[in-house]
């Protein structure tokens, strides 16, 4: 299985080769060999592709976590981004694993669902944002110790600025913007203002 296709057409956006690595979260040998075998694609030409997809990256993606869980691989903050219902503002009051847990899907379960690629993405790459944008936005932050919750309307505005610049759809990238500030080290409430703003771009 082919890692890192271009996903929904969009190598700009999508691409796992035109990410930053040094997000990228750093595999043994033998994490490798696995991660090789996960189709990370977020979509499939027919469905006959996806269920092939889906039974071929079960095993390989249960054994990469296992082994990523047994020497704590995936930094903390990204764990809570999974698991901590403050990391996923919305309607309804739940993580991101809780919302998968609401419809019945539990255990194992979860992490071989197709809807879990997106976020198994997040856990071991980082953010979905091609690398000038990353860069511009880096610089722009400067040093992440110095930011407080006053930078976030001027960082926030500069983020929706990429997003107009670069032709970005907001959605997508409000959340990878917020995967961003939290790998770079931003506080939660930082992360989360310059979200709700990239959201507002038009």
């Amino acid at each position: 299985h082919q890692v890192g296709r271009v996903v929904n057409g969009s190598a700009g956006q999508g691409g796992i080769e035109d990410r930053m690595q040094k997000y990228r979260i750093p595999l043994s040998e033998a994490e490798e060999v696995l991660f090789s075998k996960i189709d990370l694609s977020l979509s499939h030409r027919n469905h006959d592709e996806a269920h092939a997809a889906y039974n071929a990256n079960a095993e390989p993606i249960l054994a990469l976590l296992a082994s990523l869980s047994e020497r704590n691989g995936v930094p903390a903050h990204r764990l809570r981004y999974w698991n901590d219902i403050d990391y996923n503002p919305g309607r309804i009051k739940a993580s991101r694993k809780g919302m998968f847990e609401r419809n019945d899907c539990l255990g194992e379960d979860i992490y071989t669902h197709p809807h879990f690629i997106k976020h198994l993405r997040y856990l071991l790459l980082g953010a979905d944002l091609a690398d000038p944008v990353i860069i511009d936005f880096e610089k722009q932050v400067g040093n992440p110790e110095w930011v407080s919750l006053s930078d976030a309307i001027p960082l926030g505005k500069h983020a929706r600025k990429l997003v107009r610049q670069y032709g970005l759809e907001p959605h997508h990238p409000s959340e990878e913007f917020f995967k961003l500030c939290l790998d770079m080290g931003l506080s939660l409430s930082v992360a989360l203002s310059i979200m709700r703003s990239v959201k507002q771009a038009r």
